[in-house]
């Protein structure tokens, strides 16, 4: 096309100098030639009218006539007819000339447009075949590599044989530069760009194509040498892994070049994202490879009937060695007689879609023995194939464990007597056998007299030898059925099945006649006393509460009138007429708000900070001053007034969190999760003071636990659906077994203070509470210890695994203003 342009631009340059030389020669030329002059303007016209073409030729025709009469007009000819005549002759000869010539140029042009076209596609075709044939060669090779720097090679080594292309390379962005990969040609790039070029602003970092022509572009680019340069990011998920660069010297690289880098620069983004998704599953695979064969759980996999794959831990704890060993085996060959109808059953609803639930079954070891563990399965699709995955885990030494500390929870640990808990316990169940058999149960507490100087002057070893002696002497004179509890120091309780007056004080006599010879401790032989307290149901008390009230009173009516033994006299019990003013006085209370609210700091143990808060109530008595709850709490329970306590004690405290901005703990008894608007209350205190519910813990304690009280915990259950978590207080004391915690929404455990306080001085009590904190994390659970009252309890349960501590080592009960100077020096 430019060679056709500038060979018409000659030939009419050409014509219009030969026009102007006829015209200067015009006025000579024709006194020589006459007439005949016109004829010599023919070439001009057939020259002017091949450059200009048919359009161009008539043109000139039609100015030929008024050309030649202004020449002759120059030249002085005076016009008659046979002039006119030969000048429009000369005009209609020169017009037919400039016409016949302006339509072999127009035929002309088109044949060698044509050939013109036809070279271009052809050109355009073999551009196209080379192309097509570089970017099938880049598919085949990133259809075999799959790691991304070895793609990013082969493309490159691929497009340096683009002709339109002198230099290939690729970037990979590292840090805030690209760095060369790999390159191809002439390597006119250099080997990285750093933050200032422009490649990198908007290449690198804004994912954009840069294409790059003038001098100026280049030079702000901060590239010299090239003539033109593409920059095309490769875009894996949205970030920019690597930069694929083309350039040239010599020309200017076109659109077609540009989209042509563009397509390859895509596929090479996604043969990047199929490495990288490569090596995404092959680290995946080996990761599950890894985990499962690091599980400390077992995992099976069976089509129906035969095992397909155990894992390591599994083959071990089976007995077996090698997996090939166990591979095509039978359900018979692994799974106990006893509990194989139900794993086959089992394993074909998992099969038809049906969920399977964790459940206890046995196992049989290569030797013979059997396993006690918890199974679920699920179905899984492997290749086509139903298969079914067992998780399995063996709880044999958790139920061990479980049972042990269920003893000890049950028991006292020193003594090895039952406990308050199972006192309570026997107690109820005895109470509500007696009511059908009409019987008379008997209660006996027994307390010692001055064991504190015992403990004061011969250690309290010597005190904890005494105890055990006495629990022994008195387990010797008591009868079978009889159970005799210690309920705490030096406290002692006997509970008689089925005993009149006479019979419960012989019972008495006979448990005072074990102090008439000495206590021998050491090295010494001490003499000791005790006074006994007697109460006989139904005379005494209807319930066991009560009846435990009567017992202790006629207690310290023995200890005070030193008679030794002493049954319960209603005429002497001076605190019932106090008591009944103390629980007007409660309701009045209660009513009105007017309790003062302590908060006692909970401490993190791994963070060494105040983290929660727990809102202890207590009550200024107009005449008896500051009262704990241990002193009207009770009274509040048997006057069914808890649950407003409770739940007055919410209000208040959720207000004043406020203030204090940390998590809060808010003890709930029993009566008040029984209580039917507890819920909604909970609900509204929380939101008119706009407090998240995840910043409210509510503590309950294990009676909450009890089978017949599961109906109580379905609020629990919606409350920390919302977000309310739930700490079980006195975790190891309770009623319950704790094969609950599995089906109780519990967060938190805490874990009495009568544990933690052997820290130190009983390996037995340590041993006890590592069992506790292990129980607790095997469920899950997070763990507080209470009582904490020195340094090395606090790193005793920092060194085994414990949460959370309370206690007057962290922290006493304080006002709200007093807890916030406790967070701030805890803070600074």
């Amino acid at each position: 096309m430019m060679t056709s342009l500038r060979s018409r631009k000659l030939e009419l340059m050409l014509g219009f100098m030969f026009v102007l030389a006829y015209a200067m020669a015009f006025p000579e030329l024709y006194r020589s030639l006459n007439h005949g002059v016109l004829l010599l303007i023919l070439p001009a016209v057939a020259l002017l009218s091949w450059g200009l073409g048919p359009g161009g030729a008539v043109g000139v025709g039609l100015l030929l006539f008024p050309f030649l009469a202004a020449l002759l007009g120059v030249a002085g000819v005076s016009w008659d007819k046979e002039l006119r005549d030969a000048v429009y002759l000369m005009s209609a000869v020169g017009l037919l000339t400039g016409l016949v010539v302006g339509l072999f140029r127009f035929q002309y042009d088109r044949r060698w447009s044509a050939e013109e076209a036809m070279r271009k596609s052809q050109a355009q075709a073999e551009e196209r075949n080379l192309e097509l044939a570089l970017f099938s060669r880049v598919r085949d090779g990133l259809s075999r590599d799959l790691e991304p720097l070895a793609l990013m090679r082969g493309v490159v080594d691929a497009l340096q044989e683009h002709p339109r292309f002198d230099s290939v390379a690729a970037y990979r962005p590292e840090g805030e530069q690209l760095n060369l990969v790999w390159w191809g040609g002439k390597q006119t790039l250099p080997d990285n760009f750093d933050a200032t070029h422009e490649i990198v602003r908007r290449v690198a970092h804004l994912g954009e194509m840069l294409v790059l022509h003038s001098t100026e572009e280049r030079s702000r680019a901060g590239l010299l040498g090239q003539r033109s340069l593409v920059a095309v990011p490769l875009l894996v998920k949205g970030r920019v892994s690597g930069v694929l660069v083309a350039s040239s010297s010599t020309i200017d690289l076109e659109p077609r070049d540009v989209r042509f880098l563009e397509g390859v620069a895509s596929q090479l983004s996604l043969a990047i994202d199929r490495a990288q998704v490569y090596d995404a599953l092959r680290e995946q695979e080996a990761t599950y490879r890894t985990l499962m064969e690091t599980l400390p759980d077992v995992v099976a996999l069976f089509d129906g009937s035969r095992l397909l794959y155990l894992n390591p831990v599994g083959l071990r704890g089976l007995g077996y060695q090698r997996l090939d060993e166990v591979v095509g085996q039978p359900l018979t060959q692994f799974v106990h007689p006893s509990s194989l109808p139900r794993v086959a059953e089992r394993i074909q609803r998992i099969l038809v879609g049906e969920r399977d639930a964790l459940e206890e079954i046995r196992l049989l070891t290569r030797d013979g023995r059997e396993l006690e563990v918890e199974a679920q399965g699920v179905l899984v699709q492997i290749a086509g194939h139903k298969q079914v995955m067992v998780s399995i885990r063996d709880v044999g030494e958790r139920k061990r464990q479980q049972a042990r500390i269920e003893y000890l929870a049950y028991h006292d640990p020193l003594t090895d007597l039952p406990n308050r808990r199972k006192l309570w316990a026997v107690a109820e169940a005895l109470f509500v056998s007696d009511r059908r058999k009409r019987e008379s149960p008997a209660l006996i507490y027994l307390d010692l007299d001055n064991f504190k100087v015992v403990n004061d002057t011969l250690g309290h070893q010597a005190g904890d030898e005494l105890l055990r002696q006495l629990a022994l002497r008195i387990k010797e004179v008591l009868r079978q059925g009889d159970l005799l509890a210690r309920m705490g120091g030096d406290e002692f309780a006997v509970l008689l099945p089925s005993a009149d007056r006479a019979s419960a004080q012989a019972a008495a006599r006979r448990i005072t006649e074990v102090f008439d010879y000495p206590f021998v401790l050491g090295e010494h032989a001490i003499h000791v006393q005790a006074s006994l307290g007697v109460a006989l149901y139904p005379e005494h008390g209807q319930t066991l509460d009560e009846l435990a009230r009567a017992a202790d009173v006629a207690m310290y009516q023995a200890k005070h009138a030193r008679t030794g033994i002493a049954v319960y006299d209603p005429a002497q019990d001076l605190n019932s007429l106090e008591r009944l003013e103390t629980l007007q006085q409660l309701r009045k209370t209660i009513q009105e708000g007017r309790f003062l609210i302590q908060y006692q700091p909970i401490l993190s143990i791994q963070d060494r900070f105040i983290s929660k808060w727990e809102a202890l109530v207590r009550w200024e008595h107009p005449t008896r001053g500051l009262l704990r709850p241990s002193e009207f709490v009770p009274l509040a329970e048997e006057a069914g007034l808890i649950g407003e306590l409770d739940l007055a004690v919410l209000k208040q405290a959720v207000q004043n969190q406020k203030q204090l901005g940390a998590e809060l703990a808010i003890n709930f008894s029993a009566v008040t999760l029984a209580h039917p608007n507890w819920v909604r209350e909970v609900v509204r205190s929380l939101v008119e003071e706009a407090l998240q519910p995840s910043m409210l813990w509510i503590e309950i304690t294990e009676s909450a636990l009890l089978p017949e009280r599961q109906k109580w915990l379905g609020g629990l259950v919606a409350l920390r659906g919302l977000g309310v978590r739930v700490s079980l207080d006195d975790f190891g004391m309770g009623y319950s077994s704790l094969a609950h915690l599995k089906q109780v929404p519990i967060d938190l455990v805490k874990i009495d203070k009568s544990f933690v306080a052997e820290i130190g001085q009983s390996h037995t009590s340590e041993e006890i509470l590592r069992a506790m904190l292990q129980l607790a994390n095997a469920f899950g659970l997070k763990t507080l210890a209470e009582g904490v009252e020195n340094r090395a309890q606090l790193e005793w349960l920092a060194r085994h695994g414990c949460h959370y501590a309370q206690g007057y080592y962290i922290g006493l009960p304080m006002s709200v203003d007093q807890a916030l100077e406790k967070v701030f020096s805890k803070v600074f």
